[in-house]
């Protein structure tokens, strides 16, 4: 699979459509599943790493209060969405919505997934850790 990196800055056309960076349609030839992800973005898988995220997510029994509400949070803001002719994806309204997306966008690939930010929402995140990243003190999983 090919791994989604960098940051990138587009504004989406009046039908909610995004164009992505070219190195990304190849790993979203198949589609992208897009659902709201945490920190204020949208979530964009490619097919297999939609397939294993959400069995990741069904994994949960039925009696686990926190894997019930997860996963109706995961699965009941996704939408499938396929690339047009012009390497395009529409965001639906409704997901634009519950991220607060207007118009212009930031693009980041994380590695596996795609990450899709209201610009100025992005601006604050990055404002609120870079600081701590560049200073040696922001740690995975602590």
């Amino acid at each position: 699979m090919t791994e989604l990196l960098g940051t990138h800055s587009y504004q989406l056309d009046p039908k909610g459509r995004l164009s992505l960076p070219a190195r990304f349609r190849e790993a979203f030839a198949d589609g992208a599943w897009l659902t709201m992800g945490q920190d204020g973005c949208l979530f964009a898988f490619p097919r297999a790493e939609w397939e294993r995220r959400s069995d990741e997510v069904s994994a949960s029994p039925l009696s686990d209060t926190d894997g019930r509400a997860y996963a109706r949070l995961f699965f009941g803001s996704s939408d499938e969405a396929k690339l047009d002719g012009q390497g395009r994806l529409t965001i639906s309204g409704r997901l634009r919505d519950i991220v607060g997306i207007t118009k212009d966008v930031v693009v980041l690939g994380v590695r596996d997934r795609m990450e899709i930010w209201d610009r100025g929402a992005y601006d604050r995140y990055l404002a609120a850790f870079a600081g701590a990243y560049q200073a040696g003190t922001l740690e995975p999983g602590r």
